[in-house]
């Protein structure tokens, strides 16, 4: 009897190791792992808060940007945006028209 336990331990974490294996393998090599690698391929450049729901995210795709709104519902694409230094400036001068239309609102 003690010959069969011990066979089925050795047998039973043999096959434990190779599950491990196989699952390390799996994420060494699937897919997932090799477009994880593109870091910096996706990222938000700049995120302004219009409300408690509502945001707008300038994203930067590659070398594209686009301007994206976003709240609870739904996420939309307002536009394409050049790299140059003149959309930061316009957006610039969004984000002082937004602060000085919070700072009205609040003083009604």
């Amino acid at each position: 009897m003690g010959h069969y336990i011990t066979g089925f331990a050795i047998y039973t974490l043999a096959m434990v190791g190779l599950l491990f294996f196989a699952l390390f393998v799996y994420k060494k090599f699937s897919i997932s792992s090799f477009i994880g690698k593109r870091q910096g391929f996706l990222k938000i450049e700049d995120a302004l808060g219009l409300s408690a729901r509502k945001t707008l995210y300038i994203v930067r795709a590659g070398k594209e940007k686009f301007l994206i709104a976003a709240d609870l519902d739904r996420t939309t694409l307002i536009s394409k945006l050049d790299s140059s230094q003149e959309d930061i400036e316009n957006l610039n001068e969004i984000d002082k028209t937004e602060e000085i239309s919070q700072n009205i609102n609040c003083e009604e």
